[in-house]
């Protein structure tokens, strides 16, 4: 009898081939900066990083990098850019990694055991997407297209989504197959304004205009973390001394205006720093710099809201016990392999944080504790990880010796010195400092609540202070609209800046335009010719990669094969789907925004801007980008502990919405709305994403293979050899 004959090889389409770069890229981006938590994930990244602390002066590098996502970015694009070349060689294995270490080695909290996702999950998770979006890019290539487009004489209808994205489109193909940046750093010189230079362009920046407002308005208003980072940007800016910053720039002479800026954020003046200075001391703590004051300031003001918290609790009607809050407070200092060792019982035996930790300490503790206890120990509990959190960053920039924070600040300055010098000898910074300063107000107030009469305050309107019964004030949350609004009546800030400073500073400016056409090539793919060629093209597949995927793929057994291609199919409709939301998103606020375009947003005491009313008033209130939503899918999938001393693992779709416990707003905003029911309804309208774990688990370890052998061989740049 014949055997059976092999099974037939199974060739990945497009579609999958594109689903299986997009889960790859985000998990495995996700793992490498959820590592940094731990103190070898610096050490094991490879070059700029050294890979044995124990030889500071001679470092090393790990040439099987464990984040060769993270590094693929680092040393394509950003250790490229003008002036990061000049850092003395100590600045990133010493000085930047030493805070890296530092900020692991306090252990900070982690999302499960405060009942939320906190600010540092929430902006760490975006990093993550933003990031991924960039390295797809960096293997796979910009396809460069069939037809060359004369970005000049197209023509695009501004108010039609699909419009913009075509222009988006053809604009980065020429900026990356063609002479586009040459273009723009040649228009920015002759002229301020700089979307005249063609209706592509123009189209294009609408376009990412429409975006970065999406992603402030995500952060500020969508994300439970919204308000309080609103705070905190407010509170930094109030201690920010621009009226100093501009004095100072008045100096016509450039290194004495330098000094004096150092002075200003860098200076220590305290007995142990003349005595370090001196040598009469070592590593004494020498006090803080304003810098470092602004840092601690912030941080100590957060810190006493959750102190505020935790006394609530304490002096509550059911409060908990003291040897309740006791345990937990001595569970708090014990180290990081304690921590983790409560979180996998709690998640291997269903067991809330809270009991896990009371009963290690006596199961007394937790026999005799309503739920109202346990609610108020989670509730004590996650103040109190908040209160270390900032404790501790503020001790690692703030009063660590060596201070690696003010030794990096030196040396980007010192880096950067002849960019400084040529910026304050061709142009004047403070009408620029000044503008800032007023782009920053403006940005802070439209992120604070909108008030509106009562029948305009849409779906998410919220009760708030009125003059009378019959004339009652109401407030909605900044929408979209809002914050397009913002960025289109302060661009011309950044465009007389950009014509300024590439009309004087030519040597600067040369520097960057160079940088720019290198950064740019890095996202070409170079196989794309031999493959149209060879017929084996497969357009919106994974580009550069398509082979490579292909051929790990192949190497998995049969059986795998087939859960991985169901996974790749799920995957594929969910980004198919989520696409169009993201188009129909786009096209909801330019309909917004040219049926408002005329209305005057009505509120009292307002400026008078022409503020469409924006899409507050409906149902959805996102805006467009697919990357949006799958940072949402990240937040959603967190783990945080049960709810119940006894009951399932919650994740973080079922407290979407809910604050760490303690944080608030802005100064003289108390409730702008409700981020839970804004995020409820936000939900419902977006595709969820599958679950592709198979995926990772079976092809994770050959993709970060790929992966390493697109980033090559890297490390310092070589001295020159002495002549033969």
């Amino acid at each position: 009898m014949a055997p059976d004959p092999p099974p037939a090889a199974v060739t990945l389409d497009s579609a999958q081939l594109h689903a299986l770069l997009d889960i790859l890229t985000h998990d495995e981006t996700y793992r490498e900066a959820a590592d940094f938590k731990y103190p070898h994930a610096v050490k094991d990244y490879g070059y700029p990083f050294n890979h044995d602390t124990s030889q500071p002066n001679t470092p090393t590098y790990n040439p099987k990098s464990a984040s060769p996502l993270l590094q693929l970015l680092l040393t394509r694009c950003i250790l490229t850019v003008p002036g990061l070349g000049d850092l003395p060689s100590d600045f990133w294995p010493t000085k930047f990694q030493g805070i890296l270490t530092r900020l692991a080695d306090v252990d900070l909290s982690e999302s499960y055991d405060k009942g939320a996702p906190g600010t540092r999950k929430t902006l760490a998770t975006l990093a993550c997407v933003i990031h991924e979006a960039i390295t797809r890019g960096l293997l796979g290539g910009i396809a460069k297209g069939s037809e060359k487009v004369d970005l000049q004489k197209a023509q695009y209808d501004s108010a039609r989504a699909p419009e913009l994205a075509r222009a988006w489109d053809e604009c980065v193909r020429e900026l990356v197959h063609g002479n586009l940046a040459d273009e723009l750093f040649d228009h920015c010189a002759k002229n301020e304004d700089f979307e005249s230079h063609s209706p592509a362009v123009k189209a294009a920046a609408d376009y990412a205009i429409l975006h970065i407002a999406s992603l402030l308005h995500h952060i500020l208003v969508l994300s439970a973390e919204g308000q309080y980072l609103v705070k905190l940007i407010e509170n930094v800016h109030k201690l920010v001394p621009y009226t100093m910053v501009r004095q100072t720039l008045r100096i016509g002479n450039a290194a004495t205006m330098i000094n004096g800026m150092m002075r200003i954020f860098l200076a220590k003046m305290s007995v142990a720093a003349m005595t370090n200075w001196i040598g009469w001391t070592k590593e004494a703590d020498d006090g803080m710099n304003l810098l470092q004051r602004i840092i601690n300031l912030v941080l100590s003001c957060d810190a006493s809201d959750f102190r505020k918290q935790a006394e609530k609790v304490e002096s509550s009607k059911d409060k908990p016990s003291k040897e309740q809050l006791a345990a937990l407070r001595e569970h708090m200092a014990l180290p990081r392999e304690a921590h983790e060792e409560a979180r996998r019982t709690s998640l291997a035996e269903q067991k809330s944080i809270i009991a896990v930790i009371l009963e290690s300490t006596g199961p007394k503790l937790t026999a005799s504790m309503s739920e109202s206890q346990h609610a108020q120990c989670l509730e004590w509990y996650s103040a109190q990880l908040s209160v270390r959190d900032r404790d501790e960053i503020s001790n690692v920039f703030c009063k660590s010796s060596p201070d690696y924070l003010t030794a990096v600040m030196r040396d980007a300055v010192s880096a950067y010195e002849p960019f400084i010098r040529s910026l304050h000898g061709s142009l004047d910074l403070r009408p620029h400092v000044t503008s800032l300063e007023a782009f920053l107000n403006d940005f802070i107030e439209t992120s604070k609540p909108k008030q509106v009469k009562n029948r305009d305050g849409g779906k998410w309107k919220n009760l708030g202070s009125g003059s009378g019964k019959n004339t009652p004030v109401q407030t909605r949350p900044p929408s979209v609209e809002d914050y397009v609004a913002l960025l289109r009546r302060n661009r011309h800030l950044l465009y007389k800046y950009l014509h300024q400073f590439a009309e004087n500073c030519t040597d600067v400016r040369e520097k960057f335009r160079n940088w720019a056409n290198g950064t740019v090539h890095n996202f070409r793919n170079a196989g794309e010719t031999e493959a149209a060629n060879s017929g084996g093209a497969r357009p919106g597949a994974a580009g550069a990669v398509s082979g490579s995927l292909q051929e790990i793929f192949t190497q998995l057994p049969p059986e795998t094969q087939q859960s991985v291609l169901a996974g790749l199919d799920s995957h594929a409709a969910y980004l198919s789907k989520a696409s169009s939301v993201s188009m129909q998103r786009m096209q909801r606020i330019l309909d917004a925004l040219n049926d408002g375009s005329s209305k005057v947003d009505e509120k009292e005491g307002s400026s008078k801007r022409n503020t469409p009313r924006g899409s507050s008033e409906g149902d959805d209130m996102s805006g467009p980008g697919v990357y949006l939503m799958r940072w949402e899918s990240l937040l959603d999938s967190t783990l945080i502990t049960p709810a119940t001393p006894h009951g399932p693992v919650r994740k973080g779709r079922d407290v979407k919405g809910e604050k760490v416990s303690g944080k608030i707003g802005p100064e003289g905003v108390k409730e702008g709305w409700d981020a839970g029911a804004i995020a409820k309804q936000e939900d419902s309208a977006v595709p969820q994403a599958p679950d592709v774990s198979v995926v990772m688990e079976a092809l994770g370890e050959s993709f970060r293979e790929v992966v390493r052998e697109a980033v090559g061989q890297v490390g310092p740049p070589s001295t020159p050899n002495s002549a033969a």
